[in-house]
């Protein structure tokens, strides 16, 4: 990183529910498995009993770190090529993920560019469809959930941790080093829709969060954040 970048600001995003307006995660897995026609197998018949019988929703309450509503899903998509998740990664952006930005946030990441900030996006969605939004808004820098491959053919699960809460944290560090992370940016504004972008939100300067309707949440007053409603 150079001494001019350093002189900047940086802006970190998160993506569902911050630059569009729903969660595009499971959202993917569904468009896949309609557009492949993959039957429910035993890993969506499991999921949807544990789901029914409350088991997920008192899981998710113990451990909200391990989403495992969301791992049983993406698991239905294993032995399928990379090739053919890429181009529906893409169809999926096209169809799904454009008409859904709120463009109310789409115009902030304009005027930073204009400000010439070094914009990251973080987010738990994945990186196979998010990429094509970094491409087309000219972001340099893409943090988010990778899938992973053996010999070109998905395994059915994420490279590491799934980037949610503290991982985000974690991941931005890495990927900037401690010293450059802390301190060597004018100023760090944080744009998010989630109570568990936290951590995350807690290492800026400046806060901006994103409310569908016109009630921000009581977090999102307690943080003093400026607020989008949309």
């Amino acid at each position: 990183m150079d001494l001019e970048e350093k002189k900047r600001e940086l802006i970190l995003y998160d993506f569902c529910g911050t630059i569009v307006d729903f969660q595009t995660g499971n959202a993917f897995v569904r468009y896949v498995l309609n557009k492949k026609g993959i039957p429910a197998d035993f890993y969506e018949k499991l999921r949807i009993f544990l789901n029914k019988i409350g088991f997920i929703k008192h899981f998710n309450y113990i451990y909200p770190k391990i989403a495992i509503n969301k791992s049983l899903l993406l698991y239905q998509l294993r032995g399928l090529k990379y090739e053919e998740l890429n181009e529906l990664a893409y169809q999926y952006y096209e169809e799904r993920i454009k008409p859904h930005f709120i463009g109310a946030v789409i115009d902030t990441i304009k005027k930073h560019h204009l400000n010439k900030a070094l914009i990251i996006l973080n987010s738990a969605g994945y990186a196979i469809y998010l990429k094509y939004f970094a491409e087309e808004f000219d972001i340099p820098i893409l943090l988010a959930s990778e899938f992973e491959y053996r010999n070109g053919i998905f395994t059915g699960k994420v490279l590491g941790k799934d980037n949610y809460g503290q991982e985000k944290v974690r991941r931005l560090r890495q990927y900037l080093g401690e010293k450059e992370f802390a301190a060597n940016f004018s100023g760090i504004i944080g744009y998010s829709d989630s109570y568990s972008d936290m951590p995350i939100l807690k290492c800026c300067d400046h806060v901006v969060c994103v409310n569908r309707g016109p009630c921000p949440e009581k977090w999102m007053i307690d943080l003093g954040a400026d607020i989008i409603c949309y």
